[in-house]
């Protein structure tokens, strides 16, 4: 499936500011993932303890993990985010999908209503 991006928001951890962001969206990520300096910079820190992973690649690594309030189509939701590397794709996984109630058009390359796509 080709992939596309979608732009969202990334709020501030005081509210005081939305970051519009584009993220890839990968509907194979458990968890969405944003560079760790983006979301420092907006005041958000690891909330989960560190939890081991495997990379496509085979290698092992640690993950840093932390709820985000994001926003899609003006609704709002905190949802679980990988604090990347500073050269790291940023993307919108499945757990957000799931949580705006989105899905993939692989055709038409846009996110429509889970409901259109069953």
């Amino acid at each position: 499936m080709d992939q596309f991006s979608v732009q969202i928001g990334i709020w501030a951890s005081d509210g005081a500011c939305l970051r519009n962001l584009r993220l890839k969206v990968d509907a194979g990520a458990a968890c969405s993932r944003l560079p760790a300096a983006i979301l420092y910079n907006l005041g958000w820190t690891p909330t989960q303890p560190p939890r081991p992973a495997r990379l496509p690649d085979g290698a092992g690594t640690t993950l840093s993990l932390g709820e985000v309030k994001i926003r899609y189509n003006g609704e709002d939701l905190n949802r679980l985010f990988v604090f990347g590397a500073d050269d790291c794709a940023p993307l919108l996984g499945n757990d957000a999908l799931q949580g705006f109630g989105i899905a993939v058009d692989p055709v038409n390359h846009r996110l429509i209503p889970a409901e259109a796509h069953r």
